[in-house]
C-alpha cells in the first residue's frame, strides 16, 4: 500500500506544468511567470471555454494585455479578416500623450469611386498601387477638397450615401491643412513646409526663362533633401519650339529652404493666381503665344533685342536676327 501511495505521489509530480526557459514576453505560448498554457484537446470543453493569454512587453515598455491569440501574428491575421468589410479603417498611434492619425484606408467600393472623380489627372497618382490608402500630409485630398465638397453638393442616390460619410470623415482629418493653405491664399505668405500646398499638378505659374517672364503648368513638386541642401523642386511644361518641332517641354525649378514666413511672389516660382492683376497677366500672355504660333518655322525678319545661344549661354545685342526661343506660352 506504500509502495501505491508513492508512485501516486510520483506521478503527479510528473504532470506539473514544465517551465519556460524562455522570457514571458518572447515565449508567444507563455502565459505569467513563464508557465506554458495548457490546451486540453476536448471539444465539448473548448466550446463553453474563452482561452485567454497574457503577453508582456519587453521591460515594461507598455502595459500587458489579455489577448485570444497565443502570438501576435495569429491576432493580426484574425484582424485583417474581420475589417476587409469595413467601409473606411482608420489607424492611430500613440504620440505625445494623444492618439493621432497614422493611415487610413477606403474599402467601399462607392467611396472609392467618387474619390476617382476628385482625384483624377492628379499628377502620377494611382490610388488603386497604394491600395486606396491615404498617410499624411494627404496633400492629394486637400488639393482636391474643393473638387470632392462640389461633387458631394451635386450627389444624389447610392453616390450621396457614399460622399456624406465622406466628406464627414475627411473634415476633421483634412481641416489643418485646408485652413493653412485658406491663410496662404489670404494673406500671400508661405512657410517653406507648407510649400507644397500652393503647386497643385495642374495650376498656372509664373517665372522667368533668361529674364523673360513666362506662365507654366505644374506636372509635381518634390520635397528632396541632400546632406548639404534642403529644398522644393517644382517640375512644370511649357510650350517651346526648338528649331524642328513644336510641342511641351519640361523643366524644372528649386526653391530653397527658408525660415519663418515668405512672400509667395517672391519665390523664383509660383501660382498665377497671387498676381494682384491675373487676368491681365494672362490676356497678355496669350496674345503673345499667339503670336509665337504665327512665327514658328524660319522667317526672314529684322528684329533689336538680344540673342540667347542655348548651347553656349551667351546674351549679346543684334540687329539682324530673331530668336523665337525668347517668347514661351502655356
Amino acid at each position: 500500500m506504500a509502495r501505491q501511495r508513492q508512485t501516486a505521489r510520483a506521478t503527479i509530480s510528473d504532470t506539473k506544468p514544465a517551465r519556460s526557459n524562455m522570457p514571458a514576453a518572447e515565449n508567444d505560448n507563455c502565459g505569467e511567470a513563464g508557465q506554458v498554457v495548457e490546451s486540453p484537446e476536448n471539444s465539448t470543453l473548448d466550446s463553453n471555454v474563452t482561452r485567454l493569454y497574457k503577453h508582456v512587453c519587453h521591460y515594461n515598455s507598455c502595459p500587458a494585455r489579455w489577448s485570444k491569440f497565443p502570438a501576435n501574428e495569429e491576432e493580426q491575421v484574425h484582424l485583417a479578416k474581420n475589417i476587409t468589410q469595413d467601409p473606411i479603417v482608420h489607424r492611430h498611434e500613440y504620440v505625445d500623450k494623444a492618439w493621432v492619425t497614422k493611415s487610413f484606408t477606403i474599402q467601399d467600393k462607392a467611396m472609392q469611386k467618387l474619390l476617382n472623380k476628385a482625384l483624377a489627372n492628379y499628377h502620377d497618382l494611382d490610388m488603386a498601387l497604394e491600395e486606396w490608402t491615404f498617410k499624411p500630409p494627404y496633400r492629394a485630398l486637400v488639393h482636391r477638397w474643393d473638387v470632392l465638397k462640389d461633387l458631394q453638393a451635386v450627389a444624389e442616390g447610392e453616390e450621396k450615401a457614399a460622399a456624406d460619410p465622406l466628406v464627414e470623415f475627411l473634415t476633421p482629418i483634412l481641416a489643418p491643412s485646408v485652413e493653412s493653405l485658406f491663410q496662404t491664399k489670404l494673406t500671400g505668405k508661405v512657410s517653406f513646409e507648407n510649400v507644397w500646398q500652393i503647386f497643385q499638378p495642374g495650376e498656372h505659374v509664373m517665372t522667368k526663362f533668361y529674364g523673360t517672364e513666362v506662365v507654366c503648368r505644374v506636372l509635381k513638386y518634390e520635397r528632396i533633401q541632400t546632406n548639404c541642401a534642403l529644398y522644393w523642386q517644382i517640375t512644370f511644361e511649357y510650350v517651346d519650339w526648338n528649331g524642328q518641332s513644336c510641342g511641351y517641354a519640361t523643366t524644372s525649378t528649386k526653391i530653397g529652404y527658408f525660415g519663418g514666413f515668405r512672400r509667395v511672389t517672391a519665390l523664383p516660382v509660383y501660382p498665377l493666381s497671387f498676381e494682384d492683376d491675373a487676368p491681365q497677366i494672362k490676356d497678355r500672355i496669350i496674345a503673345r503665344g499667339r503670336k509665337f504660333e504665327e512665327l514658328r518655322g524660319y522667317h526672314f525678319m529684322t528684329c533689336d533685342g538680344k540673342k540667347v545661344l542655348l548651347e553656349q549661354p551667351e546674351e549679346r545685342p543684334v540687329i539682324f536676327s530673331f530668336s523665337p526661343s525668347l517668347i514661351h506660352v502655356c
